[in-house]
């Protein structure tokens, strides 16, 4: 790293510091609105085409990716806790197939209520699996963030760069059976373009405040940007020490069950629909891609 670098971060580091610090003192909250976008280049892949002519909950699969999804978010935090939840759905499903429709939410939590308590190192969020709703509760996952001296405008902040490469990165594959016996891999990953797995943040010292959307955090100043594979979420807009009371809700709708426990649960009832499926009406939700 080249010394004018260094410089500038340490010196970065050392101001958000002393701000937080000085904000620790007074009583601090805001509330920040986020659009999440998420589309999905699909590879050229004849197999899957073909299959996707006799299969219409891969059509609809297919179809539904590539339109992607446009949705809104509310972050409301202090300088220890936050919740974030979705303001209303911008782009709806698309219109059933043969009484098939799909739907789908993106990764890093991102498509769900979360409650989040940076102090603690723990939050809470709301997941559903086929109609039944849980409480997931967990750590926060670590982001070792690299952070870069690249800067740029987003509004009225200057915002620094920072990226995160995932050690391990789980793929969820799903086998399903077709008319033939044979086996035949549908699963949402084998549709998707491998993207790259480096998470990109910017974030901004001027809001002193270690936390972002979903459950990134982390990062010496407020996340106003981030991008993780097929989803890129924006800050629209920031009210700070805003009149009215904030409402940091906690899910509490569901079976309590840890981060782990319920993507195993998730997977599995994703593998048992897929194999089930036959006739009649229904619908798929793939509840997380990408993690």
């Amino acid at each position: 790293m080249k010394p004018i670098q260094i410089t500038l971060i340490s010196f970065l580091i050392l101001a958000f510091a002393k701000a937080y610090t000085a904000q620790a003192q007074q009583e601090f909250k805001a509330k920040a609105t986020y659009i999440a976008f998420t589309k999905f280049d699909l590879p050229e892949d004849s197999t899957m085409t073909k299959k996707a002519e006799s299969d219409p909950i891969v059509k609809a699969m297919m179809e539904q990716l590539k339109k992607g999804s446009k949705q809104e978010y509310t972050l409301e935090f202090t300088r220890t806790e936050s919740s974030y939840d979705k303001v209303k759905q911008l782009a709806t499903p698309s219109k059933p197939t043969n009484g098939i429709s799909i739907s789908f939410s993106a990764s890093g939590g991102v498509g769900s209520t979360i409650y989040k308590n940076i102090e603690e190192n723990s939050y809470i969020k709301q997941g559903n699996i086929m109609g039944k709703d849980f409480v997931i509760i967990d750590k926060l996952p670590s982001y070792e963030w690299k952070l870069l001296s690249e800067t740029k405008k987003i509004g009225q902040y200057t915002c620094f760069k920072a990226v995160y490469v995932p050690i391990e990165q789980e793929e969820v594959e799903e086998e399903v059976e077709d008319d033939n016996d044979d086996e035949v891999n549908t699963s949402i990953t084998s549709m998707v373009v491998e993207a790259d797995p480096t998470i990109t943040a910017w974030y901004t010292p001027d809001i002193p405040v270690s936390n972002g959307p979903g459950e990134y955090h982390g990062l010496p100043g407020l996340i106003v940007e981030v991008q993780q594979q097929e989803t890129t979420i924006l800050l629209k807009e920031i009210v700070l020490n805003p009149d009215e009371k904030l409402d940091l809700k906690k899910p509490r709708s569901g079976k309590k069950i840890n981060q782990e426990d319920f993507d195993a649960l998730q997977k599995k009832k994703s593998e048992e629909m897929m194999k089930n499926r036959g006739s009649g009406n229904g619908s798929f939700r793939v509840i997380s891609i990408g993690g």
